[in-house]
């Protein structure tokens, strides 16, 4: 019989969108607040405060961090390298996401497997017709369009645990799609639907290092739950959470055996699952050519 696993909420409270391990520590995007913060694990989270919403980021190669802000992606340092706050000095603005659209911000994203950065954007004004994009940017070649379908909102954006598959979330967020994916090109293949969630819809998602996607689901009236895809798309297991609604799950511990996920009504949420591990998170390459 599989032993059942208990999620475990160890930050109550902590109002979480994008998630992600590094440096032996949780680092989340504040949805209450325009902040940055970071936790070892004991004591207080530590804070960032940003000049706008942080909907996105990534850890860099150099040690600084990737920020996806509003319309913008900025570079920001650490003070001192290592330490768990950003820089008092403002970040550095290295890209304008969709300047010329203003009813547009960007909404999603991740680093690849391949040193760029991967995100999306959402329309601004609810129930008009789809505007969001999605992008990848690297410091060669800049910020290029890819060539996917236009949503409401992107989010769910991941890829496989070798690169070379990228997922995100349909329109209305109740399917994830897959392309194959060209880092090098920024080129996308043809769009296949990997699975349906009815009535639920995607809060992000994560790859282990077995291949297996972990998507975070939220459904009005119900608790959350992350679900546990082979590569393939079929269900291999639902473990419920005690948030109704979870956003990108990921993992972390010192061998990357926990899987956690935020969630955007409080709460790290987390659990061990015998022989699961995850990968390593993905780094930007910030070095100029």
């Amino acid at each position: 019989m599989e032993q059942q696993v208990q999620p475990e909420t160890m930050l109550p409270g902590a109002q979480m969108g994008a998630l992600l391990w590094h440096d032996g520590c949780w680092w989340w995007s504040d949805t209450a607040a325009p902040a940055l913060k970071a936790w070892r694990g004991k004591g207080l989270p530590e804070s960032s405060r940003l000049p706008e919403h942080l909907a996105a980021f990534a850890v860099c190669r150099s040690g600084k961090l990737l920020l996806g802000l509003d319309k913008w992606l900025y570079l920001a340092e650490r003070t001192p390298p290592g330490a768990l706050k950003l820089a008092r000095r403002l970040p550095l603005a290295i890209a304008a996401v969709d300047p010329a659209e203003a009813r547009t911000r960007i909404s999603d994203g991740c680093a690849d497997r391949h040193g760029n950065f991967v995100l999306g954007t959402a329309n601004l004004s609810p129930g008009s017709p789809p505007i969001g994009s999605f992008y990848q940017f690297s410091q060669r070649f800049g910020l290029r369009r890819l060539a996917l379908p236009t949503v409401a909102a992107a989010h769910g954006i991941g890829f496989s645990a070798d690169g070379g598959t990228l997922y995100f979330a349909s329109s209305d967020g109740r399917e994830l799609l897959e392309t194959t994916y060209d880092p090098g090109r920024a080129e996308v293949g043809r769009i296949k639907r990997f699975a349906g969630f009815g009535n639920a819809r995607i809060g992000g998602l994560t790859a282990d290092a077995g291949g297996n996607l972990w998507i975070a689901l939220r459904e009005e009236g119900r608790r959350g739950r992350l679900a546990q895809f082979a590569a393939g798309g079929s269900l291999v297991r639902d473990l419920p959470l005690s948030a109704v609604q979870p956003s990108r799950p990921a993992f972390g511990g010192a061998h990357l055996e926990q899987l956690a996920a935020g969630a955007l009504d409080g709460g790290l949420h987390t659990m061990e699952i015998p022989g699961v591990q995850g990968l390593a998170p993905a780094l930007f390459d910030d070095a100029a050519d």
